[in-house]
């Protein structure tokens, strides 16, 4: 009789064979699955050497409300090259000219919307981070030797320390500074305290600041940068606390015609931060080529600041006058300046205190050169 069909024995060992069949090309479907996995990472490897672990290069903008060529830009530049010669898979550049008035540049540090910014120390007690605020005390910190023992050592630590705690959301990396900070006058000198009663000066939007101001007897005004050269002008304001950098940068001295170059109202430290959440973000290579080159951009600004330059006289051949104080009158300005200080909170008194401490047993420098006071030559500035 014809066979009318396969055995169940023989349909068994048919099964078994196609189930054999199937589980060997999948066994090598693995295999070479895992050759190719393989292979396009050893590739990876070679294409993102030094990205700090194998991942995507990180890009990251420092913003800053100064033009590159202040101090608070120049010292960004020299950070911004460190870190990105560290080859750990961040890619920093700063972004100059930021318009954004400072204290609203902190709520979007804090918010996430900027990753990175260096931020004036002045402004920040306006966000309840008063850790800076002793830096800025009247005619404290009025040199730069002594800046630079302040920010080097436990004083300028602790500053950190205290801020990372009040900021909300921020990480505060370094202190640089941006130069000391003088009286500009619209059409009249400010030398003695008699000159500023009454007066409208403009001053970032401070507490410090504007404790200082009122203690000399003026009265401050939290112009937003982009609008003092035209209150300058106008009259609005009858002069501002600036240094070099900014009178030149900003082109103040088309509309002010003087400054008291030997009177140092406070320096004018930046603070160096980022986002939180953008900080925790990163790898631990990554927040140590941070950490490494933000304990450097402290002596690299002072550096700045302190080295000798010809922009005092650049802004005499525009027409600025650079006035000197009598010694009777600066003594005068410190007595009425150290007025502001019981009205600061408690925390930045203990501040001023160690920093005077400091002051008062720092060796007396050199005598600073002295400021041009006639024309050489053709303004060049501005062009």
């Amino acid at each position: 009789m014809p066979r009318r069909g396969r055995s169940r024995r023989e349909n068994d060992k048919g099964a078994l064979k196609l189930r054999r069949r199937s589980w060997g090309w999948r066994v090598a479907a693995l295999v070479a699955g895992l050759a190719l996995v393989m292979g396009l990472a050893a590739c990876g490897d070679d294409d993102d050497e030094g990205d700090g672990g194998g991942g995507e290069s990180r890009a990251i903008t420092i913003q800053y409300v100064t033009d590159e060529n202040h101090p608070y830009g120049r010292a960004v530049n020299a950070f911004v090259e460190e870190v990105n010669a560290a080859d750990v898979g961040l890619t920093l550049t700063g972004q100059p000219s930021n318009p954004t008035p400072e204290p609203d540049l902190i709520d979007q540090l804090s918010g996430g919307s900027v990753e990175m910014a260096t931020i004036s120390s002045a402004v920040w007690d306006t966000k309840d981070v008063t850790a800076f605020q002793a830096l800025q005390a009247p005619f404290l910190v009025d040199n730069y030797a002594l800046e630079r023992e302040v920010l080097n050592g436990e004083i300028g630590a602790s500053m950190i320390e205290q801020a990372n705690q009040q900021a909300r959301n921020i990480q505060v990396l370094a202190i640089h500074e941006g130069g000391l900070r003088k009286p500009l006058g619209r059409d009249k000198a400010f030398t003695k305290p008699a000159d500023f009663r009454g007066a409208t000066i403009r001053s970032v939007q401070s507490q410090v600041l504007a404790t200082g101001l009122r203690a000399l007897g003026a009265n401050p005004d939290p112009l937003p940068l982009p609008e003092v050269y035209q209150a300058l002008q106008s009259g609005t304001v009858d002069g501002m606390e600036a240094n070099f950098g900014l009178i030149a940068g900003q082109q103040y001295y088309e509309v002010a015609r003087f400054v008291t170059g030997n009177v140092n109202f406070w320096p004018f430290p930046t603070v160096l931060a980022m986002n939180k959440d953008v900080w925790d973000s990163l790898t631990a290579e990554q927040q140590e080529a941070l950490t490494t080159a933000a304990g450097n951009i402290d002596d690299t600004s002072l550096d700045i600041v302190s080295s000798p330059s010809d922009l005092p006289q650049q802004l005499v051949n525009c027409g600025l006058r650079i006035v000197t104080a009598s010694d009777a009158d600066r003594e005068a300005l410190t007595r009425a300046g150290q007025r502001a200080i019981p009205q600061l909170p408690a925390e930045t008194q203990e501040l001023v205190r160690q920093i005077q401490e400091v002051k008062d047993n720092l060796p007396a420098g050199a005598a600073p050169p002295p400021l041009p006071t006639e024309p050489t030559g053709e303004c060049e500035l501005g062009g």
